[in-house]
C-alpha cells in the first residue's frame, strides 16, 4: 500500500476515533431528600441502609452509566442541630434525641460516594438549618423564628469537610458555607454547577453571580432545595413560614433577579415538595420550562420521593420514606437529548416504565426526554 494511502487511512481512522470519543453520553444523578433515611425516630438501621445502598449504587454505576456528577437537593437530615423531643403519646414517656446521630448517618453514607471519586454538590434544605428543631415548647420554626444557622452543615458538608477539601472539582463556598460551586466534565465540555441554599438570600445570589461571571461561557446547572410544587405550574413558596422577616428570596424572585438574566443557566433541580402518601405512594415530581431573557429555555425539574414508603415487599410502610428512588439525567450527545429516568436500587425498579403511573401520576413525569437547549449547542 502506498505511503500516502496508509497516511490517509490513518488520519481517517483517527477522525473516526475522535468523533466516537467526542460523542460520548454521560449522566448526572440527583439524590432527592434523604431525611427519612437519616431520621433516628424512624426504623433504623433500615433507613441508613437505604441511604448507603443509594450511594453504593451510584459508585458502582460510575463507569457503566458514565456518571460525571451527582447533586443532592437538600434535607440530608430530619431535625436540624442540637436536641429535640418527641412528646409523650399513648401512655409512653417523652423521649429526647440528639440530632448528631442523624448527621453521622448522612456523613457515613455520603462518604461512600466520596470514595468513588465522582464530583458532587450538596444544598441544605429547611431541615438542615441549625434551628430546625421540633420541640413542642416553641413550635419549631415560623414567622417569629426564621430558619438560620449553618454550624452543623459547615462541619459535616462545608468546604473544609473531608468531602470537599482539596478536591480539584470543588470551586469554593459562600461565606456562610451554605452555597458552593463545582465544575465537572461531560463529553469533553466543562459544566458549572451551583449549589444554592433554600430560597437564597441577596448575599447568596450576589455570590452566585460572581461565580458565573468568573466562568463565562460555561453551561450552568443550579440545584436548590425549593423550586416547584408537585402538580400545577406554580413555583413553590415556603418563605412566609420559614424565612419571614429576612431577605431570602422566593423562587419567583430568584427567577427574576438571577436565573432569567444569566443566559447559560439551562437546568434547575429541586426537591422539598411532595403530596402526602396514599397507600405508601406519593407524587413528588413536576417540570416546567420558561424562556430566559436571551430567549433560551430553562428546564426546571422537581424530584422528591420522601412520601413513598413501599418496600421490596410492596407493602406501605415497609421502607423509610424515599424508597431508594433516584433521578438520573442521561445526556445523549449523538441524539442531542436529555433523558430523565427514575430508578430505585432498593426495589430494583424503574418508574414510569411500560406506561406505569408509579407515583400516581402520568408515567412521563418519571420518564421523559428534553431537547438539548441552545446553551449546550454552542462552541466548546
Amino acid at each position: 500500500m502506498k505511503t500516502w494511502l496508509k497516511s490517509a487511512l490513518g488520519v481517517f481512522a483517527g477522525l473516526l476515533f475522535a468523533t466516537a470519543a467526542a460523542a460520548q453520553s454521560f449522566t448526572v444523578a440527583v439524590v432527592p431528600d434523604t431525611q427519612n433515611y437519616s431520621d433516628v425516630t424512624l426504623a433504623q438501621p433500615r433507613g441508613e441502609q437505604t441511604f448507603a445502598l443509594e450511594m453504593q449504587y451510584l459508585a458502582d454505576q460510575k463507569a457503566s452509566k458514565n456518571i460525571v456528577f451527582v447533586t443532592f437537593v437538600g434535607d440530608l437530615i430530619q431535625h436540624g442541630d442540637g436536641q429535640f423531643r418527641i412528646p409523650a403519646a399513648d401512655g409512653r414517656e417523652a423521649r429526647t434525641f440528639d440530632t448528631r446521630a442523624e448527621w453521622d448517618i448522612a456523613n457515613r453514607s455520603v462518604s461512600i460516594l466520596g470514595r468513588s471519586g465522582i464530583p458532587f454538590g450538596m444544598v441544605p434544605g429547611n431541615h438542615d438549618y441549625d434551628n430546625y428543631s421540633w420541640f413542642a415548647e416553641d413550635g419549631g420554626p415560623g414567622p417569629s423564628r426564621p430558619l438560620a444557622g449553618s454550624r452543623a452543615w459547615s462541619f459535616y458538608f462545608g468546604p473544609t469537610s473531608r468531602h470537599f477539601a482539596g478536591k480539584a472539582w470543588y470551586g469554593g463556598a459562600s461565606e456562610n458555607h451554605l452555597n458552593s460551586f463545582q465544575t465537572f466534565q461531560g463529553d469533553g465540555r466543562t459544566f458549572l454547577h451551583l449549589s444554592l441554599e433554600m430560597d437564597p438570600p441577596t448575599a447568596a445570589l450576589d455570590w452566585a453571580q460572581g461565580v458565573i461571571d468568573d466562568h463565562p461561557g460555561l453551561p450552568v446547572i443550579v440545584s436548590t432545595h425549593e423550586w416547584l410544587t408537585p402538580g400545577g405550574t406554580e413555583r413553590a413558596n415556603s418563605y412566609a413560614g420559614l424565612f419571614a422577616g429576612t431577605d431570602h428570596q422566593t423562587p419567583d424572585q430568584v427567577w427574576d433577579r438571577f436565573i432569567r438574566v444569566n443566559p447559560m443557566i439551562f437546568l434547575i433541580l429541586s426537591g422539598h415538595a411532595y403530596i402526602p402518601a396514599v397507600g405508601g405512594v406519593s407524587d413528588g415530581e413536576n417540570r416546567r420550562v420558561d424562556l430566559n431573557d436571551a430567549g433560551y429555555p430553562v428546564y426546571q425539574v422537581l424530584q422528591d420521593y420522601q412520601g413513598n414508603t413501599l418496600g421490596p415487599d410492596g407493602q406501605a410502610g415497609s421502607a423509610n420514606g424515599g424508597g431508594g428512588w433516584l433521578r438520573f439525567i442521561e445526556f445523549d450527545v449523538e441524539r442531542r437529548m436529555m433523558r430523565f429516568y427514575t430508578y430505585s436500587p432498593l426495589l430494583d425498579r424503574h418508574a414510569g416504565r411500560d406506561g406505569e403511573a408509579t407515583f400516581g401520576v402520568a408515567p412521563e413525569e418519571s420518564l421523559f426526554e428534553l431537547d438539548f437547549p441552545p446553551q449546550l449547542l454552542g462552541d466548546r
